[in-house]
């Protein structure tokens, strides 16, 4: 069963016991520091949470396995029609960053909620995650540059990679926003 404690930048629930923050300092800082404890130890022995927590996973995993049903399923429209406006390739690099972005979540204990997929009309394809202000876009092109682009108000962010290259701390930041 996993246990969850809390994270230290955005104070998200993480799944991982090991996950220390820095404490807070001074008189109102130990107090927090006290309450944060208390009230992770009730989470991590408190079935009801638990069981809700279990079943969030559950979730993802689920929701986790449509995706990859989802795109499987276009591979073989693909083939079996040529009307199609994107390629195979890009179906394999969009389903090869999903597995990356999972695995380095899942590496640090966490959670990354499984976005909203569609194909693009000019051999593209594109996932994204909506919280509250917050909307992060994935779109992922068959020459392999996978581009990431951030909203929330007036704050707006884009960063490039090639699929297969490794994640930036920036890129990892705003996926977080959509971690547990």
């Amino acid at each position: 069963m996993a246990t969850f404690t809390l994270a230290s930048q955005n104070s998200s629930f993480v799944r991982n016991t090991g996950n220390t923050s820095l404490p807070l300092e001074g008189q109102e800082g130990r107090l927090l520091n006290s309450k944060i404890h208390q009230v992770s130890d009730k989470i991590k022995t408190d079935e009801p949470i638990q069981r809700l927590l279990k079943s969030f996973e559950e979730d993802n995993q689920q929701r986790n396995q449509r995706l990859l049903d989802y795109i499987q399923s276009l591979r073989s429209k693909m083939v079996t029609s040529n009307e199609t406006e994107f390629t195979l390739s890009v179906l394999e690099k969009a389903e090869q960053v999903w597995k990356n972005l999972r695995s380095v979540f899942l590496s640090k204990d966490q959670c990354l909620e499984v976005p909203d997929a569609c194909p693009g009309y000019q051999d593209n394809f594109m996932y994204a995650w909506s919280k509250g202000e917050h909307y992060l876009e994935c779109e992922i092109f068959d020459t392999g540059e996978v581009e990431f682009f951030y909203r929330n108000n007036d704050d707006i962010w884009g960063e490039d990679i090639k699929v297969g290259q490794e994640f930036s701390t920036a890129i990892i930041d705003k996926l977080a926003l959509f971690a547990w």
